[in-house]
């Protein structure tokens, strides 16, 4: 089955909307109307496109929950997490033009031609509408739309925070019976934009793979101490399957879920990923939740069904305690062994703030003792003695280039300091 473009895209989307439940559906509802405000004012189907691509990632810059929530403000003036989605998405296939809407999609339509906004401007002013019209509908099922109210603050905004043109789309749109109750919808039922397929391209493996790479840099890029993790897990995952003889297909799906085996962590709060003590018995229920989340995600694709497989089994256990199912050993193929094995040596030999990486010896030490009580497979972990040297080599190059590209993204940004607890 092709994977198109907003397939994977939309994998993103549900992930980053699991973090709260203010922001349920947000990215899709926004998606949504931006591709249908861009439609009745008359704009050409690839600027609808990119306006519906935009949507459905604006907010990927919002690392925490409190960022993702002061973003919902209905005259929010933040400029740093566009500034930051846009630097995230520039460069990927098919998401420039996007990331140029995102950058200028909370800059109000009176300060047009300031700050690093340049070519998006029209388009981002936008996307603030639709993005700013979802913070307004409401958010309980079936719950009435607040008609007055709504209609007021867009009048209001018009020629201050608004384009005149766009707000006059918006108003046709919200004339037609029964519009924007199926928008408030939209977001719960796993709704889509209407993209043309001549809009939505396939995508080959390569444009697979760096999607997947900025994928796991938004995961990971939330914090300084986690910004390489999943470049090293890949990167081990990979060698591991060289060593064992994987085929083709099984690498290939392998390395796409290394890059992507933590996306329910965007439905973590980065307040929990962050903080330096342990967790409380709440706080480790989402923690563990994120197995099922990238699952969730990944398998509204179903080109990416293998892909949503290894990523929801990794942290299962061969004896069946591990989670989110208690999986027994007779359903959990190699790849999610390999996977498993992979992200604990890497998360092992990693520094940590409170801690430097552990010694080789240790880290095989504690791996073994898993294989011989049933945790672990024998074979994997029997690789990962036996060619220590190289897969710890392997890590620590990945991980090198993963950290020069995070400073290089980093640059004149003020990125979060923490402590992962995972």
């Amino acid at each position: 089955m092709q994977l198109r473009l907003f397939d994977m895209v939309g994998c993103l989307a549900n992930a980053v909307d699991l973090v709260s439940p203010e922001v349920a559906g947000h990215h899709r509802r926004v998606g949504i109307l931006a591709q249908a405000l861009a439609e009745e004012a008359g704009l050409p189907a690839h600027e609808q496109a990119d306006l519906a691509l935009a949507g459905l990632l604006h907010d990927v810059g919002a690392f925490t929950l409190k960022d993702r929530l002061a973003a919902l403000a209905f005259e929010s003036s933040d400029q740093t997490h566009p500034e930051i989605g846009a630097r995230l998405l520039e460069g990927s296939p098919g998401l420039s033009r996007a990331a140029e809407i995102v950058r200028c999609h909370h800059l109000p339509w009176r300060l047009r031609g300031e700050g690093r906004c340049r070519g998006g401007v029209e388009a981002g002013n936008l996307l603030g509408l639709a993005d700013r019209v979802d913070t307004l509908l409401p958010r309980a099922k079936g719950a009435p739309i607040d008609r007055q109210r709504l209609d007021r603050m867009i009048r209001e905004g018009r020629g201050r925070l608004f384009n005149p043109a766009w707000v006059e789309a918006f108003e046709a749109l919200a004339a037609r019976p029964g519009h924007l109750e199926a928008l408030a919808e939209a977001g719960a039922a796993g709704a889509s934009p209407h993209i043309p397929e001549a809009c939505n391209p396939g995508l080959r493996g390569e444009d697979v793979s760096r999607l997947s790479r900025l994928f796991s840099q938004i995961i990971d890029f939330r914090c300084r101490f986690t910004a390489t993790h999943s470049r090293g897990v890949t990167a081990t995952a990979m060698a591991l399957a060289s060593e064992l003889g994987m085929d083709g297909h099984s690498r290939d799906v392998l390395e796409i879920a290394g890059e992507l085996h933590d996306l329910g962590k965007l439905g973590v709060p980065a307040e929990i990923i962050m903080k330096p003590s342990a967790l409380d018995p709440g706080e480790m229920r989402v923690m563990q939740s994120h197995a099922e989340n990238g699952f969730n995600a990944l398998a509204s694709a179903p080109a990416l069904a293998d892909v949503a497989l290894l990523v929801g089994q990794h942290h299962e256990r061969l004896d069946g305690k591990g989670y989110p199912h208690g999986i027994p050993a007779s359903s959990l193929g190699l790849g999610a062994r390999v996977l498993t094995v992979a992200d604990m040596f890497t998360a092992m030999a990693e520094d940590r703030p409170y801690r430097a990486g552990m010694e080789l010896s240790r880290i095989v030490g504690i791996l073994e003792d898993m294989a011989a009580h049933g945790s672990l497979d024998p074979d994997v972990v029997g690789v990962a003695s036996a060619r220590r040297g190289m897969l710890d080599e392997t890590r620590r190059r990945a991980q090198k280039q993963a950290l020069a590209e995070f400073e290089c993204f980093a640059g004149g940004l003020a990125l979060v300091q923490c402590v992962d607890t995972a």
